[in-house]
């Protein structure tokens, strides 16, 4: 499995996170698995995953499964919408010609 590191999102992604090359193909392999679970357009070759990284099929179906747990609990915690507004009155400022005024 080759890293591709072209994208900037990924390099600032590995550096702000300090990942480890073999923790991104563990993010890949999680994805890849769980992306061919839910997308049945999507396929993914667990054999090959699996020898790619020296790893046993049963541990890649298992980061994919705590990875898939992790990401629905983030979601679930992520607030949506937009920040409620203060609960103070908004002041009124004057403009600085005639005296009238605005928001």
């Amino acid at each position: 499995m080759q890293i591709d590191q072209s994208s900037r999102r990924a390099r600032k992604l590995i550096a702000d996170l300090q990942l480890t090359e073999d923790e991104v193909r563990q993010i890949i392999a999680a994805a890849r698995i769980n992306l061919a679970t839910f997308d049945p357009e999507y396929r993914a070759n667990v054999t090959q995953l699996s020898q790619e990284l020296d790893r046993s099929r049963p541990t890649i179906y298992n980061w994919a499964d705590r990875a898939l747990e992790a990401t629905v609990e983030t979601f679930r915690s992520i607030r949506t919408g937009r920040p409620p507004k203060n609960a103070a009155p908004r002041r009124m400022r004057r403009r600085a010609t005639g005296g009238k005024p605005h928001e």
